[in-house]
């Protein structure tokens, strides 16, 4: 029988196969920044009930429930970062598949930094926006930065839970 998932998926060409691929990664990354906003936005909801509660039986509760979902958000965090990764892999192997010569995810090191220096044009800034310029050069991942953010929020649940116990 010809139209068994095997046969449709050999018959895709190795463009197809790219599209698919660069279209599930873009989508990770959109569900990544969709449900991280939102962990973000009910830590924050939670923390400012718990300042408003201040000295309220419930602030307790309050505190376990923003522990529980900072540390969901990490997991969230790292469970979409993988999937992301997983895609940005399959792109990197139809790329190579398709023609060894694109190197839009493929790239190395030396290759990205030198595109990101000749378009941003480094040399031609001073003071702050130097310093920022040479931050960009780091690469910092945003993902990396919002999986902090949900560690920091873990910390802060932990520590104002222990100072709602001892005080």
């Amino acid at each position: 029988m010809t139209d068994r998932p095997e046969n449709k998926l050999e018959s895709l060409s190795k463009t197809e196969t790219y599209k698919i691929a660069l279209d599930t990664r873009n989508m990770e990354i959109e569900l990544f920044w969709k449900r991280s906003n939102y962990f973000l936005v009910l830590n924050t909801a939670v923390a400012a009930g718990f300042f408003l509660k201040a000295g309220n039986d419930h602030q307790l509760l309050l505190g376990f429930f923003g522990l529980t979902a900072a540390i969901l958000w990490l997991f969230v965090n790292v469970g979409g970062k993988f999937w992301q990764s997983r895609w940005e892999r399959r792109l990197h192997l139809a790329e190579k598949s398709l023609n060894p010569e694109i190197t839009l995810f493929s790239s190395n090191w030396t290759e990205i930094n030198k595109d990101v220096n000749e378009n941003v044009e480094f040399s031609k800034h001073t003071g702050i926006r130097r310093a920022l310029d040479k931050l960009v050069l780091k690469k910092p991942s945003v993902s990396f930065m919002m999986e902090l953010l949900s560690i920091a929020f873990i910390i802060l649940w932990v520590f104002l839970i222990i100072m709602e116990l001892l005080f």
